[in-house]
């Protein structure tokens, strides 16, 4: 959104900003400036020229010899091809040497030069190529109150133009007004005052059909206008923020939507059928809106119509019939509340995003909706004469927004920063939320019309964030973490296991839980039917995620890849053994997630130095177990015989009570009958995993342990063992020894022949102490030492070797 400053200052008279701080101020209290334009003034040798005669070039039809005054001794003759250049105009003149920059970035300076055989002595320009907001369409006229041969620069206001980001939550600063009023505050903004209009909330103009999506609707009717060009404020205030002016009536209703943020419009009354306008969501016609875009209106869609046609989408665009062109005399103004999720919903299934849209669908104040239109209607009497003969309005008004109770005890202790309540009460009055009522509880705030976003004591703890700005809130001195000692599974155990089974080198496989129901009953007689099946191969939900895995597999094999290992972690389907008597349909059905393993092809990858060899129904039943093990679950599991292609897998809950058993899942070797529906010509075998069971039994043995603040320290020992003792025995034995050893590990190892046949055995082991409580001195180190020897010596008959 583009906000001019000199704009600004219309609703802020002693606003005279530095702009680098004003930028900060806006960014920091959650206004973001994306951009900042600068207006450059032009070149001191464009001169404000008055047009003396105008007469058409010998030679050319599309060049005219025109005689300006520019407070020089002689008029100069310049060639122009404007086709609104006419005598008795004021107008912008680069003289010879001046040099100009258009809004394209492109530099020239103006010489002298002949044009069909006429010399021309400067330029007459267009607000393009002066590098200023407007089109090429014809020679920039200025007010004629303008002074022969001044600057042309006195007679422009230099500018600064800001684009801000707004949130989505606030859309009372989607205006000057609404700025102006975050950075004067409520109490310092001007507001243009109008003539109060007396509405009749009983009349044929206004009729709403549908007020859940236009709770409320005003309009006024006026005749005798004269539609013509804006003055030139009122085109600098819209072409300042990137708009082009069309004529007065639809350039005020720009101007009062983009100074306080309630989106107008206009109709041309002589394109209505009947008295008044209607508000209607039953249209089902197509309509040409104001872009020239065909419409295709539904049912649901708010729209504007008379008593034959629709006119306008409600909210979002006008239509191209009832607009306002020079021929209009007599017009409806339309200032409305419309509900932001119909507007938000018909111009996303219109594909149209309009300013007034992008406003009604983020919500305007209710309460503004009739202001904004006594204000326009003063400026169109103002600038385009007429009369008010009829002004109406339907609906009402909700209620006044819920005030909240704040404490600020509480914003300080969110916050992390000491202010004091009546610094905040200041705050929070400052931008419209007024103190109702103290009490010990806190204070109550009334909310502003506007604010509907503020609807509990957080929202004003943020306010008062924002407007005591968050880059002065200091950080935290300290950072506190916590971490949990331990936890019995990941917090998304499918998303766990499907890591495991990544780790494990098998490819993971995503099936459609539809399949035939010849597929489907080769695993099971209890498959579940869709009530409408989208064709005949989806017939029925899967059962199991096996077959759906054998047609990935037979999908490969015809494609030349028979080397594979896939897993699937997804839901099976299948009824229950009985109907339930409750009056629950979905009792009658059972729902598991499930884990599905498969192997098949060459257990190696191809390779000069391996000969091929099938993976077998060992090399699948090894990778379950490394996932049971990986589970901390191999050692309370028993793989038991199923059938004579069949083990299944039993599970025990170690929960330190009656450890009961589950049935966990089944590996297979996949019968030819079945292999040959899938089209497959080689050994398959399966598995299938309860995920609900394995998580329930599932307990991670990993505890957070906090990283020492002092020193571990480093011991070597070597020993001397018998030859039946292993490595493994002596750092078992050594580790057990102190709870102060935090590792011990094996750096050599030394082996001899003795004469007598024996072998002597030396074993060297770095043992690693640590206390996390303070630094090891060195009577505790040699104590432990001591006891390490004793313990080895006693237990497994090995002694220290001596150096």
């Amino acid at each position: 959104m583009k906000i001019s400053v000199n704009w600004l200052q219309d609703f802020i008279p002693s606003f005279a900003p530095d702009i680098p701080s004003f930028v900060d101020q806006l960014t920091y209290s959650g206004l973001e400036v994306e951009g900042i334009e600068t207006t450059t003034l032009p070149d001191d040798k464009v001169l404000v020229g008055h047009v003396l005669s105008v007469a058409q070039h010998p030679d050319a039809d599309r060049l005219k010899m025109c005689m300006v005054d520019v407070g020089q001794d002689e008029p100069l003759q310049i060639v122009c091809g404007a086709p609104n250049v006419a005598t008795g105009m004021k107008v912008p003149v680069a003289t010879i040497g001046a040099k100009l920059t258009t809004a394209s970035g492109e530099s020239f300076t103006i010489k002298k030069s002949k044009l069909r055989g006429q010399r021309s002595f400067g330029m007459i320009c267009a607000a393009d190529e002066l590098g200023l907001p407007g089109g090429h369409d014809g020679v920039m006229e200025l007010d004629p109150e303008a002074v022969t041969g001044a600057l042309f620069a006195s007679c422009l206001q230099a500018d600064t133009v800001l684009d801000i980001a707004v949130t989505p939550n606030r859309p009372d600063v989607l205006s000057h007004f609404g700025v102006a009023r975050e950075v004067a505050g409520t109490e310092q903004v001007v507001r243009p005052s109008a003539p109060t209009l007396s509405f009749a909330s009983s009349s044929t103009l206004i009729e709403l059909a549908d007020r859940d999506a236009c709770p409320y609707y005003s309009g006024v009717v006026i005749r005798g206008i004269k539609v013509a060009e804006s003055p030139l404020w009122l085109r600098d205030r819209l072409e300042s923020i990137g708009l082009k002016p069309k004529n007065n009536i639809v350039d005020i209703t720009n101007y009062i939507l983009h100074a306080f943020g309630q989106p107008l419009h206009a109709f041309d009354l002589a394109a209505l059928e009947g008295p008044g306008v209607r508000v209607r969501t039953d249209i089902d016609r197509e309509l040409q809106v104001l872009n020239q875009e065909i419409c295709r209106l539904r049912p649901g869609m708010a729209v504007i119509c008379d008593h034959e046609k629709p006119l306008a989408v409600a909210g979002v665009m006008g239509g191209c019939d009832s607009a306002v062109t020079v021929s209009t005399t007599d017009i409806l103004l339309e200032s409305a509340w419309f509900e932001p999720a119909s507007v938000r919903k018909t111009a996303k299934q219109l594909g149209l995003s309009t300013d007034a849209s992008y406003r009604y669908e983020r919500g305007v104040d209710p309460r503004g909706v009739i202001p904004a239109a006594e204000y326009a209607v003063m400026l169109i009497l103002e600038l385009a004469g007429g009369e008010v003969v009829e002004s109406a309005v339907a609906g009402g008004l909700p209620g006044d927004p819920a005030p909240v109770m704040f404490r600020p005890s509480r914003a300080r202790d969110i916050l992390g920063c000491d202010i004091d309540d009546e610094d905040m009460v200041a705050m929070l009055s400052f931008i419209g939320f007024a103190p109702l009522e103290r009490s010990d509880a806190g204070i109550l705030f009334s909310v502003p019309s506007f604010r509907f976003d503020v609807e509990q004591e957080i929202d004003l703890v943020e306010e008062v964030a924002r407007l005591k700005g968050y880059d002065t809130i200091e950080a935290s001195g300290r950072m506190v973490a916590s971490y949990p000692q331990a936890r019995s599974f990941p917090e998304h155990f499918p998303d766990f296991l499907r890591a495991l089974m990544a780790g494990l080198q098998f490819r993971e496989v995503l099936t459609n839980p539809l399949m035939t129901k010849r597929e489907a009953g080769l695993f099971s007689e209890k498959t579940v039917a869709p009530l409408n099946p989208i064709s005949e191969g989806l017939e029925v939900l899967r059962p199991s995620l096996v077959p759906a895995i054998l047609k990935v597999v037979g999908h490969n094999i015809r494609h030349g890849n028979r080397d594979l290992q896939l897993f699937e972690v997804a839901n099976s389907f299948e009824e229950s053994n009985g109907r339930n008597d409750t009056d629950n349909p979905l009792q009658d059905y059972l729902e598991r997630e499930t884990l599905a393993l498969v192997v098949t092809g060459s257990r190696y990858p191809v390779n000069w130095s391996h000969k091929p060899e099938q993976v077998d129904f060992y090399d699948l039943k090894g990778a379950v177990e490394m996932l049971l093990d990986k589970l901390n679950l191999l050692d309370k599991s028993a793989l038991n015989i199923y059938n004579d292609n069949t083990l299944s897998i039993e599970v025990r809950l170690d929960d330190g009570k009656e450890s009961p058993v589950f049935q966990a899942g089944r590996i297979m070797i996949m019968p030819e009958e079945v292999l040959k529906e899938f089209d497959i010509d080689q050994p398959v075998f399966a598995a299938e995993l309860d995920v609900d069971v394995l998580a329930r039994c599932y307990k991670r043995d990993v505890v957070y342990q906090s990283p020492s603040k002092y020193p571990v320290v480093q011991r070597d020992l070597s020993f001397q063992v018998p030859e039946r003792v292993t490595a493994h025995d002596l750092l078992g034995c050594i580790g057990s020894c102190d709870e102060l050893i935090r590792n011990v590990t094996v750096f050599d190892l030394f082996e001899r022949k003795m004469d007598d046949g024996t072998t002597e055995k030396s074993v060297a082991v770095a043992m690693y102490l640590g206390d996390n409580r303070a630094t090891l001195k060195d009577e505790q180190i040699n104590s432990i030492i001591s006891k390490v020897v004793a313990r080895v010596e006693s237990e497994l008959g090995a002694v220290i070797r001596q150096a």
